[in-house]
């Protein structure tokens, strides 16, 4: 039988929209769903009656007592999950309250004018915008204005459903409604502009204003159409969020589409690939989108498929390039500009819709780009002598603006321009703002005048232009006063102009939102010959300015990525380690947001990642390139791709740089080996001896799990809670909120969450790396006391580091060793390691043994400091067995993705080449063998050990015991691409191609080609399987073949496993497509 049609919440006022319409919903539609979420690998719902009841639950969180508020203003600060931000406006109208929906990204003077406008006195924010909200305090209490701070309540206490162990809840206790009726002119709502002339504004929605919205175009045909909006990205304090999150379901009664939600985690970060899988997962039919998702979209034959199946694509917030908009129609997807603003709302028609004045077209595809407004308002259209005209609303009996600005009427000026379509009468093109607004492609606005006036009050310039209309960043075009007139093409001179102005830039950042921020390479110096044009009274005329110098600001933008440029930063006075110290300190500031860092503290400890170390080498070999010395400019030849991460201090990177000028020799192999030595005997030496109070073990087992959120630690830890022996596991991680970081890494693994609800489950945040693990004397009773097993698997992995980089993690591992000995009875430590700690083994002897390894040469290879530090790590572990205590190590293969699910990491080596070489249209050949294991085979054997009564051995290799030949798995991974007859070439050639790309020095390249970013590593593979001895126990790339005589004894599951085939390369393939990592 046909699905009853919804009921519909009557538009005639006799009902306030909030929260007239959400209990409508709930009494009428309570069964059907209000939101959607994808949910693993099905869709999980959120229906109208618990959002009700959630909105009601919200009151009680905020007024406990049960009596109303009396329409205080609230400022809604925080950055949480969009259901849990739209039960709490709708909880604090219940309330009585009058919610303030604020950009958690506006300045703190901003901040400040909108709660005086509003006479706000309250915040509810949350401990992560602790900083701004102790700012905007600060400010406001210097005006001796007192405001109150409440935390966001928590996702469960007003969803309760999210919980895993409550599914159904009960109906919450309704809050008390008013006392009187709503009044149509109520204000119930604030949300603020984009500040187009200054600080942004407040702007009221009142009951009248939030119906109108209501009854707009779009919503009166998504409601005919039973259209499901797509909505994760957008912010819900933004009026586009308001508009399609807040407002559309309850009007349309059908559901809109979002992330799930993470709380108490932060929210999903949103990317055009994770928002795309997310709407094909709760199948919905429209999409609502800013425009730099749509041009990231262009670019994908895959996602563009999908976008053709929509009804409708709307876009609003920012112009859109019209080549991507065209691409995208021509390909034949529904693509439809809409036109709003906070002020008015949206009253644009975007479906296939003719309007009823007379002589008018319907709104055909090609005119995406134009939209058509609503025969019910009133649209006056004054010219501005140049073919365009600013858009004013008069006001009308169906339309009343929240704003009225008009001189002569009822109405708003709204300061956009527009231009009449040249054939069909009543298509209107948007071209611009009248006060000169810059729209960014994230559809950020950004208000020039603060800034470019700050800059004009220097002594140095005459005039300052920003620039940035539909780019991802803004610039500034400098007008310099005569008596300080430059050549814009003398480096030097153009570097010390920066520089001198630089500290006012600075003040003009101040006053601006993050997004408007202008970095010092993205300042244009005008030329003398092309002076700014002016008006009569000294008005930079703006778009005549931005005319003429259109292509200084095209090349820039064109070069701004070059990541060598070294300009604005003077070469240190002399090459000595001191100087040059001093030289780098400001290079690693610039690309590291401006942030100094610790010169004797490892750079990767302290916000350093793989692109920074990049910028950061590209500048030093920039440097020496323009260096006038012929010494210097020899020395870039003698930067290796992995410079920065073998010397990954400041201090020892400048002891390096002046090395590498005074063409001094690098370490050698001997240096290295001395190093790990070194190493492994201060740290061996203190390994203690067990003495146990009581020497048998107690019943259970009770497992301590360090590093869970990884992929083998998930999976470890899924195993572990599934298996009947397995009484307690505690799980320590770094960081706050570890349970809902666990669940997000069990969820983006595909693994049971359920696992977690349980009471064997026991998180922990801590640092296995710091003393006691950074547990309290309870915790650590605690544990001594229960334990019967340690897995020790927290490591950093990173194959560009050097030893020193992992030394911390060397000395945890002696930690371990020292608190199993401290427990009341024996514990059984394992250690997962790596076959990386023996990748130097002499194959000729036949496969690596099961046993640990005394010889440091065995661990030079492949994977520089990783390995070596798993080496040493090892023999710590060894020492510790013979001292008496049952330990093991798991030197653990090359790890692929889980059985069942897939899943494998998008930052490892073999997804990095599959990426690179659908990108590059060439896959790497390689002769002979891979072992790779699935993630879920190595968590299998490491519960076989750990419920086995058997003595522990010394070492297992965990690899997969059937090995098979790369070109197998690589003809899989090509027919899974589409790509059957892909061009095979020899490593070596496959290495160049990437080498060709890195040389280009484009940041954008890194996404698309990234193996670009383990080019070293690469290096390493091609050398290692040229020079290592044709062996039968020698697999691709040259990596050793390891015995696997100890898994097979100890652990059975993995006597069973099949070897990798077509099946698996297919699941690993639809989770990478799954991710976004793949667009195929």
């Amino acid at each position: 039988m046909p699905v009853p049609l919804p009921a519909f919440p009557p538009l005639d006022g006799s009902l306030p929209v909030i929260p007239g319409f959400i209990d409508f919903q709930a009494q009428h539609n309570g069964d059907r769903p209000w939101v959607l979420f994808p949910s693993g690998s099905s869709v999980d719902s959120v229906s109208y009656a618990e959002y009700c009841d959630a909105t009601h639950r919200m009151a009680w969180a905020l007024r406990p007592d049960g009596t109303r508020a009396d329409g205080a203003v609230v400022a809604v600060i925080v950055h949480c999950d969009t259901v849990l931000y739209l039960a709490l406006l709708s909880g604090l109208v219940r309330a009585g309250y009058k919610p303030f929906a604020m950009s958690p990204k506006n300045s703190v003077p901003a901040f400040v004018d909108m709660f005086q406008r509003t006479g706000c006195r309250h915040i509810i924010s949350q401990p992560a915008l602790d900083p701004l909200v102790a700012d905007i305090q600060r400010q406001l209490a210097s005006q001796k204005v007192h405001v109150n701070i409440r935390p966001l309540p928590a996702l469960l206490d007003i969803f309760p459903s999210f919980g895993s162990e409550l599914k159904n809840p009960s109906a919450a206790i309704p809050f008390p409604p008013p006392s009187k009726p709503h009044a149509m002119d109520d204000v119930v709502v604030y949300l603020h502009s984009s500040g187009s002339t200054g600080f942004p504004k407040p702007i009221p929605q009142t009951q009248r204003t939030m119906l109108e919205w209501c009854a707009s175009p779009l919503y009166i045909e998504a409601r005919k159409r039973g259209s499901v909006f797509g909505t994760m990205p957008l912010p819900s304090f933004h009026t586009f969020g308001f508009y399609v999150q807040w407002y559309l379901p309850l009007m349309t009664s059908s559901p809109t589409a979002l992330y799930y939600p993470m709380s108490p985690a932060p929210p999903v970060v949103p990317t055009p690939s994770n928002h795309l899988a997310a709407c094909r997962a709760t199948r919905t039919n429209s999409l609502a989108i800013v425009p730099a998702f749509i041009e990231a979209w262009a670019q994908d034959e895959e996602s563009i498929s999908y976008l053709k199946t929509l009804e409708i694509l709307i876009y609003s917030g920012g112009p859109l390039s019209k080549a991507v908009g065209d691409k995208l129609v021509a390909a034949g997807v529904p693509l439809r500009a809409v036109y709003g603003a906070t002020e008015h709302g949206v009253n644009t028609l975007p479906f296939d819709a003719a309007s009823t004045a007379p002589g008018s077209d319907g709104t055909s595809s090609e005119a995406w780009e134009w939209v058509r407004f609503a025969d019910h308002v009133n649209c006056r259209w004054v010219p501005q002598g140049d073919g365009s005209y600013e858009l004013q609303y008069l006001t009308s009996d169906r339309h009343t603006p929240a704003i009225e600005n008009l001189p002569d009427a009822r109405g708003y000026a709204t300061s956009d321009l527009f231009v009449p379509h040249p054939r069909k009468k009543g298509l209107w093109r948007i071209t611009g703002r009248k006060d000169d607004v810059i729209v960014l492609a994230t559809g950020e606005k950004v208000v020039p005048i603060p800034q470019e006036c700050m800059l004009v009050s220097s002594p140095l310039v005459t005039g300052a232009l920003m620039f940035g209309h539909g780019r991802h960043s803004c610039g500034i075009l400098i007008e310099v006063r005569v008596e300080h007139a430059l050549d814009p093409e003398d480096s030097t001179a153009l570097a010390d102009f920066r520089n001198k102005l630089w500290p006012l830039i600075e003040g003009a950042n101040a006053l601006a939102p993050t997004f408007a921020r202008i970095f010092k390479e993205m300042i244009i110096v005008t030329r003398v010959d092309k002076p700014l044009p002016r008006v009569a009274k000294g008005t930079v005329v703006r778009a005549q300015a931005l005319q003429l110098y259109s292509d200084e600001i095209e090349k820039l933008y064109n070069t701004v990525a070059d990541s060598a440029d070294t300009r604005g930063i003077a070469p240190p006075a002399t090459w000595e380690a001191g100087d040059i110290k001093l030289w780098l300190a400001s290079h690693v500031a610039l690309v590291n947001n401006g942030k100094t860092i610790s010169p004797s503290r490892d750079m990767f400890d302290q916000g350093f990642d793989s692109l920074h170390a990049t910028f950061l080498r590209n500048r030093i070999v920039g440097a020496f390139r323009a260096n006038p010395d012929a010494d210097v400019q020899r020395a870039a030849s003698r930067v290796s791709q992995n410079f920065i991460f073998e010397h990954p201090t400041l201090d020892a990177l400048a002891d390096a740089v002046a090395a590498t000028v005074c063409a001094e020799a690098p370490a050698g192999a001997a240096d290295a080996i001395a190093h790990i030595q070194e190493m492994l005997e201060h740290y061996v030496r203190q390994v203690p001896t067990p003495r146990w109070a009581h020497p048998a073990p107690a019943p259970g087992v009770v497992v301590l799990l360090t590093g869970t959120t990884g992929s083998v630690g998930a999976h470890a830890l899924a195993a572990l809670l599934a298996h009947p022996r397995v009484t307690r596991v505690y799980t320590l991680n770094r960081g706050v909120d570890v349970r809902a970081r666990q669940e997000a890494a069990f969820v983006e693994r595909g693994l049971p969450v359920a696992l977690l609800a349980g009471r064997k489950y026991a998180p922990l945040s801590g640092d296995a790396t710091a003393e006691g693990m950074a547990l309290d004397g309870v915790m650590l009773t605690e544990l001594r006391m229960s334990l019967t097993h340690v897995v020790h698997n927290a490591w950093r992995v990173d194959f560009n580091l050097a030893l020193a980089s992992f030394e911390k993690y060397v000395a945890s591992t002696l930690k371990m060793v020292q608190f199993c000995c401290s427990c009341a009875q024996p514990v059984k430590l394992v250690f997962t390691s790596s076959i990386s700690a023996a990748f130097g083994w002499d194959v000729n002897k036949g496969p690596v043994p099961d046993r640990v390894l005394d010889d440091p040469t065995v661990a030079l290879a492949l994977t520089l400091g990783y390995g070596a530090s798993k080496f040493v790590a090892e023999n710590i572990v060894a020492r510790a067995t013979r001292n008496g205590l049952q330990a093991t190590s798991l030197r653990v293969g090359q790890v692929c993705g889980a059985r069942l699910t897939g899943a494998w990491s998008t930052s490892e080596w073999v997804p990095i080449i599959v990426k690179s070489s659908a990108a590059l249209g060439m896959f790497p050949h390689l002769e002979g063998t891979v072992s790779w294991i699935p993630v879920d085979a190595v968590s299998n054997a490491l519960v076989d050990l750990i419920v086995s009564d058997k003595v522990l051995p010394e070492v297992l290799n965990v690899v997969h015991p059937s090995s098979v030949p790369w070109s197998r798995v690589f003809e899989h991974i090509g027919t899974q691409l589409g790509q059957r007859n892909l061009t095979v070439l020899p490593l070596s050639d496959w290495v160049r191609a990437v080498e060709e790309i890195a040389a280009e020095g484009r940041p954008e390249n890194l996404e698309r080609v990234p193996a670009v970013k383990i080019l070293q590593f690469l290096r390493k593979v091609l050398h290692d399987s040229s020079v290592k001895p044709d062996s039968s126990y020698t697999e691709a790339a040259g990596v050793p073949e390891y015995a696997t005589a100890n898994l097979l004894a100890f652990c059975p599951s993995a006597a069973s496993l099949e070897p990798l085939g077509e099946a698996d390369v297919r699941a690993w393939m639809d989770h990478w497509k799954a991710q976004g990592y793949l667009k195929l």
